[in-house]
């Protein structure tokens, strides 16, 4: 048979002729969960595809994972859309071809340099990478100008996010046909420059490398930092269930890369706890066992806060900007809210953290109601033990997360050795009634929500002033790419860019590390008053 009439087949004789094969055809290499994920959005949006994979057994499972997905009314026919092969020859014609191959930077050069004499212009050739440089995989062809970074995010069937990202020598309108096309598939296009891990995967990175080094150091277990972030902070999943789902081998691979990319940034650092998790085998949930175990199937805790009671009451609230919606919550609970000293309050909340004049409110209170009175003080740039060598009483005080206080149902809370049981129990009975669950943690500059929300929004202050893209697309693809209730830049404009850049020079004074140098870009705005 002549090579331009070859048919190559699906295991069960499904598939089109090469005759067939259009300029609108989608070429896909990599029949693994990336590859298959996007031939089932090109097929939903009824576009013609190659998909080849040197494996028979993964074009079966593909054909399998194809089938199952399109068997509803109505999408079946779409199956006839699909040619599964194991030739890169059967590429030819496709008006652009997908990588989606291993992540391996010379793997993909070999694939494009094939592909540059497979499938000359115009076929556009893009690489589904998430990290690697699509300058270096661009550059094993001769026509550089035609190839793009495409990298759809896992599950591709269900994330609506795609990176479409600029090559060194990406031509303007190669981007232009490859933002339509992801347009055309449903899905929201973002432009990225071509930097390590571009926006989502670099600017995600503090996500789960905080979070790594809080269980590290003892400041909390992966299931209170887990719990803290889903019902403190809104996010949809906390790092370690979310580490688990992607694969620990996965996400270190990818902190890995960012890593050397940079030539060894300190803020990308990969973290020992991780690495040791990898070498065990314990990759999440395709091994059985990850943070959590999978055996009998994931257990989560129930995410609803308890019921508000009516906790009546006068409430003492220290004047201050770090407890943004405390306030409103005390109102709503049914408190009275006083600056004087009257009747005998329910507690004390100290909103002012290291702001002038904190340290002084709280020894005023200190000496001025009876001791039965909580205080509870705010912690996202300064620690407890800090503000307890100038207290009179350490016994009664206790420190909670007011910056997030208003953005989910639980509380994080902070005592000391020195804190009386007595006022452990007065201030989880109180903020019950306020609706709000609390998580116990140990002492620690920028607590868990601070310190890993402040550090995201300081990473894509890098990435905004690096040009990677501009702030609403930086968010848009942290919303869309990530699940985050919030873009970073966003949500450090709705907490003050001023305190974003006071919690980071808290932390890189407490913990002596570069990794939490201020973002110039932030720091430039905060000081000009946002």
């Amino acid at each position: 048979m002549d090579k331009s009439t070859k048919t190559t087949t699906s295991p069960t004789g499904r598939g089109l002729s090469s005759r067939e094969t259009r300029s609108d055809t989608i070429g896909i290499i990599g029949a693994g969960t990336m590859g298959s994920g996007i031939a089932l959005v090109a097929l939903s949006a009824w576009r013609p595809v190659v998909l080849v994979d040197p494996l028979p057994e993964a074009l079966a499972a593909a054909e399998s994972y194809l089938r199952k997905h399109l068997s509803k009314p109505g999408k079946h026919a779409a199956l006839d859309l699909v040619r599964f092969s194991g030739d890169l020859e059967d590429l030819a014609g496709c008006g652009v071809v997908i990588e989606a191959a291993p992540e391996d930077v010379s793997t993909k050069r070999n694939l494009f340099s094939e592909l540059d004499r497979i499938c000359p212009p115009p076929a556009l050739l893009a690489t589904n990478t998430s990290t690697l440089s699509v300058t270096a995989i661009a550059a094993a062809t001769s026509t550089a100008e035609r190839v793009a970074g495409l990298h759809f995010f896992n599950p591709a069937p269900l994330m609506s996010l795609v990176e479409v990202a600029r090559g060194a020598q990406t031509a303007d309108s190669t981007l232009r046909e490859l933002v339509s096309l992801v347009e055309s598939l449903g899905k929201t296009p973002v432009v990225a420059s071509d930097t390590p891990g571009f926006i989502v995967n670099r600017v995600a990175r503090p996500f789960y490398g905080e979070a790594l080094r809080l269980v590290a150091e003892g400041v909390a277990t992966f299931e209170q930092v887990d719990r803290i972030v889903e019902q403190g902070g809104g996010f949809r999943m906390g790092p370690f269930r979310l580490m688990d789902l992607i694969g620990l081998d996965v996400n270190l691979a990818a902190t890995r890369s960012i890593y050397e990319q940079t030539f060894g940034e300190p803020r990308f650092r990969p973290h020992p706890l991780q690495v040791r998790m990898v070498e065990q085998g314990r990759l999440g949930r395709k091994t059985g066992i990850g943070f959590y175990d999978y055996s009998h199937g994931e257990t989560r805790p129930p995410a609803e806060a308890e019921p508000p009671g009516r906790a009546e009451g006068l409430v003492v609230v220290s004047e201050g900007s770090w407890g943004p919606g405390v306030a409103e919550a005390l109102l709503q609970a049914g408190h009275t809210l006083h600056e004087a000293h009257g009747s005998v309050p329910t507690a004390a909340v100290i909103l002012a953290g290291r702001e002038e004049g904190a340290r002084e409110n709280l020894r005023r209170l200190d000496r001025a109601l009876p001791l039965s009175v909580p205080l509870l003080v705010q912690l996202a740039d300064v620690t407890l033990g800090e503000l307890l060598m100038t207290a009179h009483n350490p016994q009664r005080i206790v420190g909670f997360d007011g910056l997030f206080f208003a953005e989910g149902t639980l509380v994080t809370l902070v005592g000391s050795p020195k804190t009386d049981p007595a006022a452990r129990q007065a201030v989880d009975e109180w903020l019950t009634g306020l609706g709000r669950r609390t998580e116990w943690i140990e002492d620690s500059p920028g607590l868990v929500l601070p310190r890993i929300v402040c550090a995201l929004a300081n990473e894509a202050a890098f990435a905004l002033a690096e040009g990677v893209a501009d702030e609403p697309t930086i968010d848009l693809a942290m919303r869309l790419g990530a699940s985050y209730p919030h873009g970073p830049l966003e949500w450090a404009r709705r907490i003050g860019l001023a305190k974003v850049s006071r919690v980071m020079d808290h932390l890189r004074a407490e913990l002596g590390e570069d990794r939490y140098r201020t973002a110039p870009w932030l720091r430039r705005w905060a000081r000009q008053g946002e």
